[in-house]
C-alpha cells in the first residue's frame, strides 16, 4: 500500500458514524485518511456523482460453503430447524440439487460464497462453520478468524458448554438458537442459561421463537442476536420480534445461506425492512456498527479517520441514504472496496483500479459491465463451481 496513489471520493454521500453526510473522503495506503477534506494535489480525484458511501457491509452470518445450491425444504411449513436438517440426511445421495455438496468441490463452494458476499457490497463476513483451508488465504473480502461456535443443541449437545468455555472471552462464540416455533426451540435460551453459554460473548443466531420473557434473560446475560427474517419466513412462516436487541445495540443482520435465505445480504437488508420492525436507519446499524460489536471487529463498521478503507458505494437511487441502502440490489453496487483495494466496481472505477496499483480485469455482474481485481478473475476462472450471474471476459 505504500506504492499507491492517494484517491479523494468527491461529490459523494459519505455517511459518518454518526449518520452524517459529508461529501468526500480521502483514502492513504489502505486507510481512510480523511472525511470533508479537500484533495491533495498529488491525488487521484474520483467524482462519485451522487453515490452513497458506507462502511463496508459486514454479514454477521453465512454458511459460505453452501450457496451453490438452490433454496430447498420438502415441508410446506417446519416447526422445527431439527426437522428440516433431517429431511436432508436421506437426500445427498439421490438429490440431484444435492450432488454440488461434495468433498471435492468443497474449496469452489466457499469461493462462491465469498463472491456472492463481495458481489453485493460485502467486506467481511462471518463464517459459521469451520476456517475451511480458503478462508485462511487470499479470499475475495475479509472473513472473521477469531471465534467460537456450536451448531446448535440437537446436533451438538452435551458439547455445546465445552465449545463456549473454550471460546476467549473477547471472541465472539455463536450459535443457531431458538431456530423454530415449537416446545423444543423454545426452551432452548433456558437451556444455554442452565449451561453456563449465555454470556456478554455470546451471539444467537436467529431466536425466532424468543418470547419477552427470554428476550430479558439473554439481554441481561450481554449478549446478542443475529437475524436471519428470510430464512425464517421460508422456514416458519415467521421470524424474530428484533426490535428490543435493536435498542440495546445488539442487533446484526445475517444472509445465512441460499438453502434457506433469499440469496444475499442485500436481499436480507429488503427481506428486513418488509417487516416494518426498524427503521432503513436501523437496518443499516445491523450490517455496519451493531455487526461490528457482536463480533467485536474493532475499526469495522464505520468510516472514521485512521480506520482500514473499507468501503462500499451505491448508486443512488432515494433521497434518503438509508433508503438506498435498504432497497439496494448487487445491480447499484458501484464499488466495493477491502483495505484500500478496489475488489469489484463499475467502468467508471477504472481510475480507483489504477491508484491502488490493481491490476484489473473486465467482467460481468447479471449482465452489466464490471471490472475486477485480476487476481480474484484467475482464481475464478479455474473453478468448476461458479456464482449465478458472475462472469470473467476474456
Amino acid at each position: 500500500m505504500w506504492w499507491t496513489n492517494p484517491i479523494t471520493f468527491v461529490n459523494a454521500r459519505v455517511i459518518t458514524a454518526d449518520g452524517g453526510v459529508l461529501r468526500t473522503l480521502r483514502v492513504k495506503r489502505g486507510r481512510i485518511d480523511g472525511l470533508g477534506v479537500a484533495p491533495d494535489k498529488s491525488d487521484t480525484v474520483v467524482d462519485l456523482d451522487g453515490a452513497v458511501v458506507f462502511p463496508g457491509l459486514i454479514n454477521a452470518h453465512d454458511h459460505l460453503e453452501l450457496n451453490s445450491q438452490p433454496r430447498l425444504k420438502w415441508r410446506g411449513r417446519y416447526d422445527n430447524a431439527r426437522e428440516w436438517i433431517a429431511d436432508f440426511q436421506p437426500r445427498f445421495d439421490t438429490d440431484p440439487q444435492l450432488a454440488v455438496a461434495r468433498p471435492a468441490t468443497l474449496d469452489d463452494r466457499v469461493w462462491v460464497g465469498g463472491l456472492k458476499n463481495l458481489l453485493s457490497g460485502v467486506t467481511t463476513v462471518c463464517h459459521h462453520n469451520p476456517l475451511h483451508r480458503p478462508l485462511r488465504r487470499r479470499f475475495p473480502i475479509r472473513v472473521v478468524q477469531r471465534y467460537g461456535f456450536s451448531h446448535s443443541l440437537h446436533i451438538d449437545g452435551g458439547a455445546v458448554a465445552d465449545s463456549h468455555r473454550r471460546t476467549p472471552a473477547g471472541w465472539p462464540w455463536m450459535i443457531h438458537a431458538a431456530e423454530g416455533v415449537d416446545d423444543e426451540a423454545r426452551g432452548e435460551i433456558t437451556a444455554l442459561q442452565r449451561l453456563g453459554c449465555l454470556a456478554a460473548n455470546t451471539v444467537l443466531i436467529h431466536g425466532v421463537a424468543m418470547c419477552h420473557l427470554a428476550t430479558d434473560v439473554v439481554l441481561r446475560a450481554g449478549a446478542g442476536l443475529v437475524w436471519c427474517p428470510s430464512s425464517n419466513h421460508f422456514l416458519f412462516d415467521c421470524t424474530a420480534d428484533v426490535r428490543r436487541f435493536d435498542d440495546a445495540d445488539r442487533l446484526a443482520l445475517g444472509s445465512d445461506s441460499r438453502l434457506s435465505g433469499e440469496g444475499d445480504l442485500l436481499d436480507e437488508l429488503q427481506a428486513a425492512h418488509d417487516t416494518r420492525q426498524l427503521s432503513a436507519e436501523g437496518l443499516t446499524r445491523t450490517v455496519t456498527t451493531g455487526a461490528a460489536g457482536l463480533l467485536r471487529l474493532p475499526g469495522a463498521g464505520r468510516l472514521a479517520v485512521g480506520a482500514p478503507a473499507d468501503l462500499t458505494v451505491l448508486r443512488s437511487t432515494e433521497d434518503d441514504p438509508f433508503d438506498a441502502l435498504v432497497t439496494a440490489s448487487r445491480a447499484d453496487v458501484r464499488l466495493t472496496m477491502v483495505g484500500g483495494e478496489p475488489r469489484l466496481g463499475d467502468p467508471a472505477m477504472a481510475a480507483v483500479f489504477s491508484a491502488a496499483r490493481t491490476a484489473s480485469m473486465p467482467a460481468a455482474v447479471d449482465g452489466a459491465p464490471r471490472i475486477v481485481a485480476r487476481w480474484i478473475a484467475r482464481h475464478v476462472a479455474g473453478m468448476q463451481v461458479t456464482e449465478p450471474g458472475f462472469e470473467v471476459v476474456h
